[in-house]
């Protein structure tokens, strides 16, 4: 994929900037003047829900892109807002509503069906100049956008986990649920030691439970009823029907006798009988919906009493709700702890699916361990393929982890590249750090040029780099110079 041009209207004012397919050096001579705007807007246009910066709200702006797609050709993208854009390829124009359609806008854009890596990919092409050049095998991309290496295997290796990330969201919820639950528990008893006994409750707090058994005994005997009006109506169907055949019987002196519902023995016994308990179930039913509607009145009266109390008689009041509440915190406690112990496992077992494709594994190690041993930054006795997922990043810092960082991307980049068949573009926002000399600078750029000569180079940066040939842009002080 290649952008090839941007037009970004603000207000009144417009600025159309054109890309090279090659290297692209988006340069001004001091810092905040619009550099890492116009790299966010390009991500913003394709859809992506990318953050504003302090001087340009993107909700504001009509941004138009022209881009070339390895799936679609040659396409237009215009995003009005945050809310909705619209593409254009070939004679076919459809709209986007984001963010519910941005996955399937980028299964056109990308050419790829799989959810990992579309989630992912942002991830692997763009470095943000604030959390890009921390950001090793999971974290924050930019915004609410993450990337995380487990998705992005599974994704690569068409490793299907759905069934264990669904029983792993379900515990993480219910844990989240149990922790709070404990802690109510813990103040509940906290609170019931310093009364030193249960507070008796009050008639309210008796009432909601009596509520719901009165309700629970009237939902009972309603489908009594249901079932004894259904035999009724099925006894006097039968009945009738018997009569209407004209059914004549014969006794033992040779009588004919016709058949008729008064001389069907048994079945009036057998309908009174349910009338009779169709009777009872009504007095029963009447009883209870009275009892009901007293409680109910009994209940919203002392809560319109209660309603009246001042913010000093709520506290006391939710302490004696809270007691009379039956909360057990060693049984919260010991469900806590089997939940834990259950997502421990799953989680353990995610990562063992995730790992066991060496084929992808293997292949990301080969990359990143190529780099990081040109870049000096470690070779085969100090990165090990487990390194690929390791949390430990106190032991990189400065130049290291800015290297590390960036054998890690080029790595990621390749991986997908080799899955999807496409070039994705490379967009490095300020790529010199504090703690990055020149010459780190020049081993990464020549790298770039060697590797990547086919891939779309947009750098952002107040520095010059060595390339053959760069298309140059240039900001003075602001992005869209005011006429």
């Amino acid at each position: 994929m290649r952008f090839q041009s941007i037009r970004i209207k603000e207000g009144l004012l417009e600025r159309t900037i054109n890309f090279s397919d090659g290297a692209n050096l988006i340069h001004s001579t001091k810092n905040s003047c619009g550099k890492t705007t116009l790299l966010r807007l390009l991500l913003y246009s394709i859809g992506y829900n990318i953050p504003s910066t302090k001087r340009m709200r993107f909700d504001q702006c009509e941004v138009e892109t022209h881009l070339y797609c390895d799936a679609l050709g040659e396409v237009s993208v215009i995003r009005y807002n945050k809310d909705f854009l619209e593409l254009t390829h070939g004679n076919q124009k459809s709209t986007i509503v984001l963010p519910a359609q941005e996955l399937e806008f980028h299964k056109l854009l990308f050419g790829n069906c799989n959810d990992d890596i579309l989630l992912n990919l942002l991830g692997t092409f763009y470095i943000d100049q604030e959390k890009g050049w921390t950001l090793l095998n999971r974290g924050t991309v930019i915004g609410s956008i993450h990337f995380n290496i487990e998705e992005l295997i599974r994704g690569l290796s068409g490793c299907n986990c759905n069934e264990l990330l669904a029983e792993e969201n379900r515990l993480t919820r219910n844990i989240s649920k149990y922790k709070q639950m404990f802690s109510i528990a813990q103040y509940r008893d906290q609170v019931a030691a310093d009364m030193g006994s249960l507070a008796p409750e009050s008639y309210n707090e008796y009432a909601t439970s009596e509520i719901q058994q009165i309700l629970f005994q009237i939902g009972g005997i309603k489908r009594e009823l249901k079932r004894v009006d259904r035999a009724l109506s099925s006894n006097k169907n039968f009945r009738k029907f018997v009569s209407e055949m004209n059914l004549v019987v014969q006794d033992e002196s040779g009588n004919q006798i016709p058949v008729t519902e008064d001389n069907i023995i048994g079945l009036n016994d057998s309908v009174e009988l349910l009338v009779s308990k169709r009777k009872m179930l009504s007095f029963d039913l009447a009883t209870l919906e009275n009892q009901l509607e007293q409680k109910e009145k009994v209940k919203a009266a002392e809560n319109e009493q209660m309603s009246f109390l001042t913010s000093e008689n709520l506290a006391e009041v939710f302490d004696k709700r809270i007691v009379s509440t039956p909360m057990n915190s060693v049984v919260i406690k010991d469900e806590l702890d089997k939940s834990e112990k259950k997502l421990k496992s799953v989680r353990a077992e995610i990562r063992e699916l995730t790992k066991s494709n060496n084929a992808v594994v293997m292949s990301l190690y080969t990359d990143i361990l190529r780099y990081a041993t040109e870049m000096g930054v470690g070779d085969d006795d100090t990165i090990s393929p487990s390194y690929l997922f390791t949390s430990n990043l106190k032991e990189l810092s400065g130049a290291v982890l800015h290297k590390t960082v960036f054998s890690f991307r080029l790595a990621y980049i390749l991986a997908v590249e080799k899955k999807l068949g496409i070039k994705l573009p490379i967009i490095l926002d300020s790529p010199t750090g504090k703690e990055v000399d020149q010459e780190n600078i020049k081993m990464m750029m020549s790298i770039l040029k060697r590797d990547f000569s086919e891939n779309q180079l947009i750098i952002a940066s107040i520095y010059e780099y060595d390339f053959d040939q760069v298309n140059r842009i240039e900001i003075e002080d602001r992005l869209i110079p005011i006429k």
